[in-house]
């Protein structure tokens, strides 16, 4: 089950890339708008966890076959290509994230942190 704090850290993560995705060049291929949501997080998840592009790419695309949305995999490859650069800051942070709540720490402690990271980012 996850909690308010837990919510509250994906939302971040996930709002944090959401700046950064070009909606407008997909939009004729995704009419419900609440899809990117889950677009994006499949997306960040899976390269923190270590996923190929490849992998991503063919599990969202059954994913979204899934759910009845009927898209070529060449429009998702093309949704995937370039993300493990762009979402760079938010594949840290899920990733950091999955281990601290392995390690279980405080989910106020690692929202502190993902915060930090993302609206704050330092380079030492």
């Amino acid at each position: 089950m996850q909690t308010k704090t837990e919510f509250l850290i994906w939302d971040k993560i996930v709002n944090s890339a959401k700046t950064k995705f070009d909606y407008e060049k997909y939009l004729p291929y995704f009419s419900d708008p609440k899809i990117y949501d889950t677009l994006i997080l499949h997306i960040i998840v899976g390269f923190a966890s270590g996923e190929s592009h490849e992998t991503i790419s063919t599990n969202l695309h059954n994913e979204l076959r899934h759910i009845g949305i009927d898209v070529s995999e060449k429009v998702v490859d093309d949704i995937i290509r370039e993300k493990h650069i762009q979402f760079s800051s938010e594949i840290y942070a899920t990733y950091l994230t999955f281990s601290m709540l392995e390690d279980e720490e405080d989910e106020k402690v690692i929202l502190g942190y993902v915060t930090d990271l993302l609206e704050s980012p330092r380079v030492y």
